[in-house]
């Protein structure tokens, strides 16, 4: 079953935000935010957290999976509407919120969707500014948070979508937050194309760990929540779109020779199916650019540009 819409997921866990751009809230003696969204949802979460039967001050920690502008752009706003509450995230998640460059890329793909969906008043009056994270535990590989009743919340270093990507499963409930170390559910093809952004070695490996765990709810930052049955196989829909999209892009590139006519053609086939509303076509195309490269790359079929 494919939950697709923000509500209630169990006792223990509340989808919050939007279809586009999902945030969880864990319930135990503690309460935790997984998944940092954009600012834009903020008027979503509002109507929620007054319709939530939950106490504000169990609210202990905010998970911020990596550190992409849809998954961190809400922090700030968190982090003013809950004084309290913790941010956890990756070393290298924090060192990317130290760069000055990143935050006003963050700040300004956060606020393009406040311009776009006309929400200047609700930017105004909720204070969505997005003006820098401060990370207040760094969380790594094999690391608990016991937030009460039974719930451990286990961290996952799972690189390759970034370098900074962790996920989160909890035993207890059978729940896998993989975020987009794995491909979200689509309407259209099952799950979407793998955002092997970083590395596509790494994400691969990743995603195989992540296809491994036998769960019941898989709660993805874009597109909902799959459970039951479908949960595990959601996993493994996409380790086999992955390696299908590998062999996709790899084709293009042997029958074009060349790098932009293998971006243009897959662009689109891609691209024309994307669901990414709350992401202009530019950014699509760059993260496809990127994507695609880190597959060549992968292949031996196309040297990575030097870092200047």
């Amino acid at each position: 079953m494919w939950i697709r819409e923000p509500g209630k997921v169990t006792d223990r866990l509340d989808f919050l935000g939007t279809t586009d751009n999902c945030l969880y809230l864990l319930k135990g003696k503690a309460a935790m935010i997984i998944g940092g969204g954009m600012s834009w949802v903020a008027p979503s979460l509002e109507k929620q957290f007054s319709q939530l039967d939950f106490a504000p001050e169990k609210l202990k920690y905010l998970v911020l999976s990596h550190s992409h502008f849809d998954h961190c752009g809400a922090a700030p706003y968190l982090k003013r509407k809950f004084p309290h509450i913790q941010i956890l995230a990756s070393a290298y998640s924090e060192k990317v919120f130290s760069k000055e460059k990143a935050v006003n890329f963050i700040a300004a793909t956060n606020k393009y969707m406040i311009d776009r969906m006309g929400l200047q008043q609700e930017y105004e009056r909720l204070n969505l500014k997005f003006d820098g994270i401060h990370v207040d535990h760094i969380v790594t590989e094999n690391d608990i948070i016991d937030v009460g009743d039974g719930i451990k919340v286990h961290f996952i270093e799972v690189p390759g979508h970034t370098q900074c990507s962790i996920a989160v499963h909890i035993p207890e409930l059978k729940a896998l937050f993989p975020s987009d170390a794995a491909p979200p559910p689509t309407g259209t093809d099952g799950v979407f194309f793998p955002g092997p952004q970083y590395d596509f070695g790494m994400y691969k490996q990743s995603l195989e760990r992540l296809a491994s765990y036998e769960v019941e709810i898989c709660a993805f930052e874009h597109y909902g929540v799959v459970i039951g049955d479908e949960a595990t196989k959601i996993l493994q829909d996409g380790l086999r779109q992955t390696e299908w999209f590998k062999n996709l892009i790899i084709a293009l590139y042997q029958q074009t020779g060349d790098f932009d006519q293998t971006v243009k053609r897959a662009a689109a086939e891609t691209m024309q199916k994307s669901e990414f509303d709350f992401m202009d076509k530019d950014t699509q195309l760059t993260i496809l650019t990127t994507v695609i490269r880190k597959i060549l790359s992968y292949a031996k079929l196309l040297d990575e540009p030097q870092a200047t």
